[in-house]
């Protein structure tokens, strides 16, 4: 379970309601990639990292991703935080063109890479 904070309270996002599914080692996002459906991203992702036995790459599949805003991008840089406090290398994969073009844009598109795959 994870809490979601709504203005002076708290509400409890339950694993049940994931729209995104851990098949193996991937976590496959599936829906909006957007500022409405960050709680629940922050959830999922939360969700998949507290997996025993994580892979040293871990894997975050967009090719199911709708919708998607500039948030997306700053999840995509949060996610790479994270990732480096638990010392493992994150790879994202079928990534959307609309995605790669705003981080892009914004100067970051070289921190959504995996470290171990780059120039590959």
């Amino acid at each position: 379970m994870a809490a979601k904070a709504t203005s002076n309270t708290v509400s409890i996002i339950e694993p049940a309601s994931f729209s995104s599914k851990v098949l193996g080692e991937v976590l496959v996002l599936d829906g909006a990639l957007n500022l409405a459906s960050m709680p629940m991203r922050l959830a999922e992702t939360l969700a998949y990292a507290s997996q025993e036995n994580l892979p040293d790459c871990l894997t975050i599949d967009f090719q199911k991703v709708g919708e998607i805003d500039s948030s997306g991008v700053a999840l995509l840089l949060h996610w790479r935080r994270e990732a480096g406090k638990l010392g493992k290398a994150l790879r994202y994969v079928h990534l959307p063109e609309n995605l790669v073009e705003l981080a892009t844009l914004y100067g970051v598109d070289d921190l959504i890479e995996c470290p171990l795959h780059r120039g590959t």
